[in-house]
């Protein structure tokens, strides 16, 4: 019985227990991360550089294990799958969020007026489009911020779930000052809104402003 023991503690002694490799822990935490959060737009972009932090810690923790330093190796091979994974699924999906972005844009509405000038006294009824209209036009302001005010109808069949739109500001010698932007949402088939497009100038040196862009979809 003596001689068995001795014997036991002699191969424990010549073949001792070989740890996991911290980098393929590490690889492994970072990489269940950016699984998690790989679906979810914006954010899978910092999923995206933790996967591919993952992916080196995780190769280097496999070359430990190949080469005998480190045991766990299932442990780092799952590090690198993770890893990988996590990584295609970000390409993924930002390649079918990208062309849903690019399907729900070419139904918008945007236009550049270039005829509806008009003169800091005057109210100005803008032209109709198609699928918008743009009435009772105004400009108040003090000696911070220039707002052009105005009634912005939604002429289509379906509801914009995104609506903008924006003024150049000019001064008397018809120098562009800036712009004066407003944005909404959720706007119903027929609905209207009552917008107030702000810029950062002050009133008493706009003479008088143009609708530059009306964005929505």
């Amino acid at each position: 019985m003596e001689a068995t023991e001795a014997q036991d503690k002699t191969q424990q002694t010549n073949n001792p227990q070989k740890g996991k490799s911290a980098a393929s822990i590490v690889a492994l935490v970072l990489g269940i991360i950016a699984l998690v959060t790989s679906f979810l737009p914006i954010i899978n972009n910092l999923s995206f550089v933790l996967a591919l932090v993952g992916a080196v810690f995780a190769v280097i923790g496999l070359v430990g294990v190949l080469r005998g330093k480190k045991g766990g190796r299932g442990f780092s091979i799952a590090a690198v799958v993770v890893n990988v994974l996590a990584i295609a699924i970000v390409l993924g999906t930002q390649s079918a969020y990208s062309s849903a972005i690019d399907e729900a844009t070419k139904g918008a509405i945007s236009t550049e007026d270039g005829s509806s000038v008009a003169a800091a006294s005057t109210s100005a009824e803008s032209a109709t489009a198609d699928k918008y209209s743009i009435a009772d036009e105004q400009m108040t302001g003090d000696d911070y911020t220039t707002t052009i005010s105005g009634t912005f109808t939604n002429l289509t069949d379906s509801q914009l779930g995104y609506v903008s739109v924006s003024y150049n500001l000019f001064d008397a010698d018809g120098n562009q000052l800036g712009t004066a932007y407003a944005n909404t949402s959720n706007l119903d088939a027929g609905g209207t809104w009552k917008f107030e497009a702000v810029g950062m100038y002050d009133q008493a040196k706009v003479a008088s402003y143009k609708l530059a862009d009306v964005t929505g979809f």
